[in-house]
């Protein structure tokens, strides 16, 4: 069951707090705040019972971060990534 009441509570507080990661000058900084937010908000919508239909802006962001940062991820295959998957959170 979807709490929405929690949701509406919750929501401005996840966006913003992505929005003030995507902020941050620094590339490493930046990085670690917008995976720091996304983890935030996947456990969010976890709580909540279901992921909002621009759950996409999160994981751009993400994907943005670590390509600014060039960061080399690998999966736990081995496999490089640029970025985490939000489902991997």
């Amino acid at each position: 069951m979807i709490d929405y009441a929690l949701a509406k509570k919750q929501g401005p507080k996840i966006k913003a707090a992505l929005t003030r990661a995507k902020n941050i000058a620094n590339p490493k900084e930046r990085y670690s705040a917008v995976l720091a937010a996304c983890h935030m908000a996947v456990k969010a919508w976890e709580q909540w019972g279901a992921w909002p239909d621009a759950w996409t802006t999160w994981q751009i962001a993400l994907d943005d971060a670590a390509h600014k940062h060039n960061m080399s991820l690998h999966w736990p295959d081995g496999v490089p990534v640029i970025a985490p998957r939000l489902e991997a959170l």
